[in-house]
């Protein structure tokens, strides 16, 4: 019933001692699978001709983009919204070209000055609907008083930066609001490369807030929490 990956992250799950919530919403989200790929299917070849027009080297975001509405929708009408790890913008787009945003907030390095123009080409439509802020996640912490609803976390796999960016995002998110954490199966992956784990940074985070956090989905790819309270 279930592929060699299933088996080979849940055993990797297990490794990293995860919590049983996580494991049993991966599960849970496995399980479901079968049923709802057709409408994976047709949310990613919807995004996929959204943004057919722009100047995208990478196809990271449309996998993702099913779970991304069902959770949305379920949660909010609009909301805030910011993402530390913007690359060339195809999360962003996303968002603008399907919810209603009160605010919209995109930070990352660009270190790349190509994917740095990709991205301000891709999201030149909507310019009057976001902010970019070209520097690293702990100086736009640093700086930053405003508040939001979802924000997403796709920036350094670094597990201690990792671990930086959802402690400061925990900070200025509502009660209510979303954090999602992108390749939360990363190590699994790079798995000789030890710091690159964002797993560890994002179980140390559940554990310490677990009283706080609903577990909404985990996902091949992503984990979505809520939080319930301050």
């Amino acid at each position: 019933m279930f592929s060699f990956n299933f088996y080979y992250k849940l055993r990797y799950l297990v490794i990293q001692n995860t919590d049983f919530i996580i494991i049993f919403k991966y599960i849970i989200n496995r399980l479901n699978h079968p049923f709802i790929r057709h409408l994976k299917k047709k949310e990613k070849l919807k995004t996929l001709i959204n943004f057919k027009k722009n100047k995208l080297t990478q196809n990271y975001f449309s996998i993702n983009s099913y779970y991304w509405k069902k959770v949305i929708e379920g949660n909010f009408k609009e909301f805030s919204y910011l993402e530390i790890g913007s690359f060339e913008g195809s999360s962003a787009l996303f968002v603008l070209k399907n919810f209603i945003t009160t605010k919209l907030y995109c930070v990352d390095s660009w270190n790349d000055k190509f994917e740095f123009k990709r991205f301000i080409h891709n999201l030149n439509k909507f310019k009057k609907k976001y902010k970019f802020f070209k520097q690293t996640s702990d100086n736009f912490f640093s700086k930053n008083s405003k508040k939001f609803d979802l924000i997403y976390i796709d920036g350094s796999h670094l597990k201690s930066q990792v671990f930086k960016d959802i402690k400061n995002s925990w900070k200025i998110l509502n009660v209510g609001g979303l954090i999602i954490c992108d390749d939360y199966f990363y190590g699994n992956i790079y798995k000789k490369v030890n710091k690159n784990i964002p797993i560890e940074a994002i179980n140390k985070f559940y554990s310490q807030k677990k009283n706080k956090i609903k577990v909404l989905c985990v996902n091949n790819n992503q984990i979505f929490f809520k939080k319930i309270k301050d």
